[in-house]
């Protein structure tokens, strides 16, 4: 069974953050009154928890003693889940990053779901992401969709906004989780990092680097990468915020994994992008800025696509696109 990644996996005891607390009491109230529906569709941003809230549920459902908040922690279901060893859950996912899900998992799907409980009332399917099914996984994911065992609940998470086939969508039911506003971000990331949180700015700046998803913002916080990529953040602040080159950006972006200074890079562009008055969307600068956006984009397919680019060429042509926005 493929594990689930390790950043999203919270402790035994899980507690649902913050900022789904409402989809959370949504979901209680519909299992106490019996109404909870055997196919649930998570749609959320990756990075803010969606993950997170559908392995809440799965525990939740397999606790043999469950609460108002969550799962118990204790009991044998729960830690046999925080070990990944529950026989009652089955977690389906991509085998590597950017993969998708093919039709050999879902058949492993469909025999799990005709299976009995080994040690609850229930067995809980979870699938993430979603969109990574391909198009005969999808045609032979329906037959669970359409013949639900009483006792099995399915949990997809995909990314909002993302089009499942409506054949799948239309045999769910919906929760679009929202995403966290800034503020509360900061907030849960400083609970989280705990001494960590020293006043330098590191956990705003980590948040704004990644687009506001604090998931992930604790993760590289926490991460070999942490100061290279604060590091890269300030010397991109001081190109597009001072509107000037800066000698510093090469060696930053030299200091961090490729995909993480295109990232960053990407990040950094699209709130400056963002926060411009209308007005000064229509001067060269932004519109070069845009360029450089699709520039971006282009090195990641390039990285992304299996035919390995230089990586040193890879890292002068997005430094090259972020500086040139003032030449």
């Amino acid at each position: 069974m493929p594990e689930l990644p390790p950043t999203i996996i919270p402790p035994p005891q899980s507690r649902t953050l913050p900022w789904h607390q409402s989809a959370w009491r949504s979901l209680h109230t519909l299992f106490q009154g019996g109404r909870l529906p055997h196919a649930m569709l998570l749609e959320g941003q990756p990075g803010t928890g969606r993950n997170r809230l559908a392995l809440a549920l799965a525990r939740f459902l397999l606790c043999s003693q469950p609460g108002v908040e969550g799962n118990c922690g204790e009991c044998k279901t729960c830690t046999l889940s925080a070990s990944g060893a529950l026989p009652d859950l089955l977690s389906v996912g991509p085998a590597e990053e950017g993969k998708a899900i093919g039709i050999n998992a879902i058949r492993e799907v469909i025999r799990f779901a005709a299976g009995t409980p080994s040690l609850g009332r229930y067995k809980v399917i979870l699938i993430t992401p979603a969109e990574s099914l391909t198009t005969a996984a999808f045609n032979a994911f329906l037959k669970c969709l359409e013949e639900p065992a009483s006792e099995t609940f399915i949990i997809l998470v995909s990314a909002r906004g993302f089009p499942l086939p409506a054949t799948i969508r239309s045999r769910c039911q919906r929760w679009q989780l929202p995403s966290p506003e800034e503020e509360a971000a900061q907030e849960w990331l400083k609970k989280e990092l705990g001494q960590q949180a020293e006043a330098d700015g590191a956990a705003s700046a980590m948040l704004e680097l990644c687009n506001g998803r604090p998931l992930d913002a604790l993760s590289k916080l926490q991460g070999e990468e942490r100061e290279p990529l604060l590091a890269m953040h300030r010397c991109a602040r001081e190109v597009l915020h001072q509107g000037r080159k800066s000698t510093l950006l090469e060696q930053a972006v030299a200091g961090v994994e490729p995909d993480s200074a295109l990232d960053a890079m990407e990040s950094a562009l699209q709130r400056w992008l963002r926060e411009l008055p209308a007005a000064r969307l229509r001067t060269v600068e932004a519109q070069r800025g845009f360029g450089a956006l699709d520039t971006i984009g282009r090195l990641r397919a390039a990285k992304r696509s299996g035919t390995n680019p230089n990586v040193d060429l890879l890292r002068f042509s997005a430094t090259s696109a972020l500086n040139g926005l003032w030449e």
